[in-house]
């Protein structure tokens, strides 16, 4: 499975099939969904999975990966940089399970995330969005240098809505 980056403690790397179980049990928490929606069956985490997967092909550099532990390699979540409900804006994105909670892996990865693509994809503009009431990944959007916006509708619901333009960085 293809490397696409790495932080302090963890990596992202491309999805495949052998992410079924993990996936599922993920997106069937309760407290994981908890601002995301109703719980996924087996069945559309599958066809998520394999619509993840054909995307590596379409969109090369961008994409929704497995972040796992260097350690043991073992997956902690995923993390994204994609369109943003299928509109021309890239968005970060993560979810983590529970027992990973509260330990800096999302504001890792997101600081990573924006790197990489003000640096390697050659983006002018990151965004991202979370739930009115999702404090903690408000919090985690703005330690990676993301700016609040304004109140917004994507993927059918009011949200947050968070961007930063590649001359406006940190250290930039």
């Amino acid at each position: 499975m293809k490397e696409v980056l790495k932080t302090s403690r963890l990596y992202l790397r491309e999805m495949s099939v052998e992410d079924l179980g993990f996936l599922t049990a993920l997106h069937q928490d309760p407290e994981v969904m908890r601002y995301l929606g109703p719980l996924k069956s087996a069945r559309q985490v599958a066809d998520r999975l394999d619509s993840i997967i054909k995307n590596y092909m379409l969109h090369p550099g961008l994409g929704i990966w497995m972040a796992c532990h260097k350690e043991d390699h073992l997956p902690v979540g995923w993390a994204c940089l994609k369109d943003l409900d299928r509109t021309p804006n890239i968005e970060i994105g993560y979810r983590l399970a529970q027992k990973h909670w509260g330990k800096g892996y999302a504001t890792e990865l997101a600081r990573a995330l924006v790197d990489y693509g003000f640096d390697q994809m050659e983006l002018n503009e990151i965004c991202g969005v979370c739930h009115p009431e999702n404090k903690g990944s408000a919090s985690v959007l703005k330690k990676a240098g993301l700016l609040y916006r304004s109140i917004a509708t994507y993927y059918k619901v009011e949200v947050m809505f968070f961007s930063l333009k590649k001359g406006l960085r940190f250290g930039t």
